[in-house]
Order: C-alpha cells, then sequence, then structure tokens
C-alpha cells in the first residue's frame, strides 16, 4: 500500500498617526505598530512519505514476496533481500503470512510497510500573517489603501475610499477586520482592505486619537493624546473609555500592540522615544530614545517577524531596533502624501497577499 502525505506551511496590529504634525505636513496621527497592513508571502513547506510496496503469492512449496527494507526467512528456507536482514519464522509485514518462504524477497521500496497504509507526513506548520503592512493616504481625493512591503517599502494600490476623509490610525483584529478612526468625525470604522468598503461602527467619543492597536483577544485600545491617556475601544460600539494617564505630555504619536511584551508599544513624535504603555494601567515607560526626528509617527509591530516597523513625513519605511533606539530607512513608499499610520495582518488575507 502506499501513503502520501502532503502538508503546506502558510505564512497578521497597527495604528496610525493623526495627519497634522507638530512639525510639518499637517500631521496629527501616530500609527499603529508596526504598520497596518495586509497580507503578504507565504512560504509552503512539503512533506513525502517513504512509500513501500509488498507483494507475495504462493504456489507449491514456493512463494516470492516484496517488503519495504525488509526480508525475510523461514526455518529451514532462505531469503535474498537487497538490505538484507534475517528473521526466524515470521515476516516484518503486519499483514502475517503463514506460508513457508522459498523464493527470492527483492526490496524496491524506502519505507517500512506496516500493512495498513497509514500517512507518516510530518505537519510543520500553519498559516503566518503576510510580510507587508497597509497605510491609508488621503492626500489623494478620494482617500486611498496601500499594501507596503515589509522588505523594499514599496507601495502597492489596493482600493480607493467613497470619502475624502483622514484616516490617522488603523489595526488589524484577530478577527481579520480591520479597524480606522476617521479624524475627519472622529468614528470608528471598518474597513475592508478588498474593496475599501465602509462600515461605521459608531463614535469614539474622545479627542485625537492618533494611535490604536488590538490585544491578543478583541480588545481595542487607543492613545488619546488630547487627555494624555490610554483609552479602551468598543469594537461593537466605537466608544472610548479611559483607562489611565500616559504620565506626561504626549506630541503626535503611534500605538501598537506587541505578544512579545504582552502590552503596546508607542513612539511619541515630539521626544522621538520609544515607550511600552502598561494596558491595565495607561502608565507609559521610556525603552529608548530613537535616533530619528519625527513628525507624523506610523508605527507597526509586526507578526511574522516581531519587529517594529515606523514610517513619518517622508513616506518612508522604517525598521526600528528597540534595544538600541537605531531607526534605518528600509525604502521609499512612494505613495503620494505622508505616512501617519500603518497596520499589519494577524492571519492571510489573499486579496492583499495577491496583490
Amino acid at each position: 500500500m502506499v501513503g502520501l502525505g502532503l502538508l503546506v506551511f502558510a505564512a497578521s496590529a497597527g495604528c496610525g498617526d493623526a495627519k497634522n504634525s507638530a512639525e510639518g505636513a499637517d500631521e496629527a496621527g501616530t500609527g499603529s505598530t508596526q504598520g497596518t497592513g495586509d497580507q503578504t508571502d507565504m512560504s509552503e513547506v512539503g512533506s513525502s512519505d517513504a512509500a513501500t510496496s509488498d507483494a507475495s503469492s504462493d504456489t507449491t512449496n514456493t512463494s516470492s514476496s516484496s517488503d519495504t527494507n525488509t526480508s525475510s526467512s523461514d526455518t529451514n528456507t532462505s531469503s535474498s533481500d537487497t538490505n538484507t536482514s534475517s528473521d526466524t519464522s515470521s515476516s516484518s509485514d503486519t499483514n502475517t503470512s503463514t506460508d513457508t518462504d522459498t523464493g527470492t524477497s527483492t526490496d524496491t521500496g524506502t519505507g517500512t510497510d506496516t500493512g495498513t497504509g497509514t500517512d507518516t507526513t510530518t505537519d510543520t506548520g500553519g498559516d503566518n500573517p503576510g510580510w507587508w503592512l497597509v497605510t491609508f493616504d488621503d492626500v489623494p481625493s478620494p482617500t486611498e489603501l496601500y499594501k507596503i512591503d515589509l522588505f523594499t517599502g514599496q507601495s502597492t494600490y489596493l482600493c480607493s475610499l467613497n470619502t475624502n476623509d483622514n484616516y490617522n490610525t488603523s489595526t488589524f483584529g484577530r478577527n481579520g477586520l480591520l479597524y480606522a478612526t476617521n479624524a475627519s468625525t472622529n468614528n470608528l470604522e471598518v474597513i475592508d482592505p478588498c474593496t475599501c468598503a465602509r462600515t461605521v461602527i459608531g463614535p469614539t467619543m474622545v479627542g485625537a486619537l492618533p494611535g490604536i492597536t488590538v490585544d491578543e483577544a478583541l480588545g481595542l485600545y487607543g492613545l488619546e493624546t488630547s487627555a494624555d491617556q490610554l483609552v479602551s475601544i468598543d469594537p461593537e460600539l466605537g466608544n472610548a473609555t479611559p483607562i489611565g494617564a500616559l504620565g506626561f505630555n504626549w506630541g503626535t504619536g503611534g500605538l501598537t500592540w506587541s505578544d512579545v511584551l504582552g502590552d503596546p508599544y508607542g513612539i511619541d513624535g515630539s521626544s522621538d522615544k520609544l515607550y511600552t504603555i502598561d494596558h491595565l494601567t495607561g502608565l507609559a515607560t521610556q525603552v529608548v530614545q530613537l535616533d530619528y526626528n519625527f513628525a507624523s509617527v506610523g508605527m507597526e509591530w509586526h507578526p511574522g517577524d516581531e519587529q517594529i516597523y515606523a514610517c513619518s513625513n517622508s513616506a518612508e519605511l522604517f525598521h526600528v531596533d528597540e534595544d538600541t533606539g537605531h531607526v534605518s530607512v528600509i525604502g521609499p513608499m512612494g505613495i503620494p502624501g505622508h505616512c501617519d499610520n500603518l497596520a499589519a495582518p494577524w492571519e492571510n488575507i489573499a486579496c492583499v497577499d495577491d496583490k
């Protein structure tokens, strides 16, 4: 019998920055952790089972059998096999034969035939999120959504919204939905990354909200800089509820969740510092001084490589080293406007992966 197995190993929170910045290009926002975006590449891993064939036939005082990597000889009989092995009065095939084997056994297989057809393929992985981010650009009219390549920074146009409104922060939920805050209306919305169709959830009921992100479940958090506090956001209603004060005067900024940290990261575009923010108390703690002068801020922690990505007025994709504070340029995005929001996928999104 032949067993064959195939495994496919396939390879998903973000915030944005307000468009009107304190330092130029009218930015008020921030980007969510390492960018919000749609999906990108996936890798496949295949595995194959060793196959084996076994056959036996009886004639008068004669039988021939083919077995996988095994041969047998009964008492007072002998058997020759390519991978010669010897047994006494038994066959390694689970379909046990009681015939007296006086013929020749030829080994043509590469595995062990158990006579059950069991597939021994090993599952070595599952789905990984795409290697991309997404960003809203409201300089074009209407507002457009772009996919950003994680390795080059280059943008790919996805779709256009039916509005000219300013979307300064966004994040993918673990449910695959792309949440965004509309800075023009202060509403929380869900945007379809395949078509840019909009679903208005409801008003956030707070002031400037340049960064939103999502935790391991579906807890939405926001960086509310008009009151310098962390808020929780109801994903069904849109309403924001204060969690606690950040502890200092926050300027432009971005927010992104890290599964490794179990808390959000934030960048303050006024001081150019990276912070961790306690999602239970709202208190911000400085991690490192960054070596880049941010104006607007978009940021995202990507679950694929667990690294922080960011963007600003120059519309370039950056990598942020959380240990040293070094901000390195990956490449220009090539979008019409500046960048103040990023979102990364938590799962595969085919319509974006295929672009």
